[in-house]
């Protein structure tokens, strides 16, 4: 248990740099992605480990040392070993590959009864917001200066994004939900994330579409329903103004 002590001790500390390398997830979607990048690069690391150990053992063990002028001994092959080394990186392989297609494949699927629809429109510059079930949306023009359109969801619920682009391509980018997806002209893309704390979540277009590209944000506010419940009520309200951001 002791000589296992430094090798756990190296390997937690390799996951802790690992996870100092993206934002903390702030979506259950996001947690799983972050996971598979963790364990990812966790065993990239070991296997990197390993395979230099062996190369400075061979290098210093089998070095040429002085008045040895004597070939070392010759072996033509050896199965056992060939097998093992096709064998073992073949396995990590796919265990990676079906880790990989597990996450994506629950990452892209989407409920039927999601907590809320979002077709989301984006122009050269800025973002529409429409909440497809209510009579409410949310616009925002980017520029020098502008902090771009706050969109208020519910945490703990999924939320269905439909995202369409009136010009050229286009990407909608949030850190913190480790995630990005292609806005493009003629074709219609869909998202579902669940967000899992309240907070402020920017987002940006991570595609260059032109002069003011950098000057797109936006803000995914997530709130408790009872709040986003609220704030949908107060847009209905008669002579409201354009739908203003609750406080998170």
């Amino acid at each position: 248990m002791t000589r296992r002590l430094p090798a756990c001790v190296a390997v937690g500390a390799m996951a802790a740099v690992v996870a100092g390398c993206v934002p903390t997830a702030a979506t259950a979607e996001g947690r799983e992605i972050q996971s598979l990048y963790q364990a990812v690069t966790v065993l990239a690391i070991l296997v990197g480990v390993f395979v230099a150990a062996l190369i400075t053992v061979s290098v210093i063990g089998f070095r040429r040392r002085r008045h040895d002028d004597a070939l070392p001994v010759q072996r033509r092959g050896n199965i056992g070993l060939e097998i093992a080394w096709t064998a073992i990186p073949a396995g990590i392989v796919a265990i990676l590959f079906a880790a990989t297609v597990i996450v994506l494949n629950h990452v892209d699927s989407t409920s039927a009864t999601p907590g809320v629809r979002l077709d989301v429109t984006a122009f050269r510059w800025g973002w529409t917001f429409q909440y497809t079930d209510e009579e409410v949306a949310v616009t925002g023009l980017g520029g020098p200066g502008e902090e771009g359109p706050t969109v208020v969801v519910p945490v703990g619920e999924p939320i269905n994004f439909t995202l369409r682009s009136n010009d050229v391509i286009h990407s909608l980018a949030i850190p913190q939900f480790l995630f990005k997806k292609d806005v493009n002209p003629g074709l219609v893309n869909t998202f579902q994330v669940t967000v899992e704390a309240p907070g402020d979540y920017g987002g940006r277009c991570a595609e260059f579409c032109g002069i003011y590209h950098s000057a797109m944000p936006f803000t995914i506010r997530a709130v408790e329903r009872v709040q986003y419940d609220a704030w949908l009520e107060a847009q209905r309200a008669p002579g409201a103004a354009s739908p203003s951001p609750v406080a998170p």
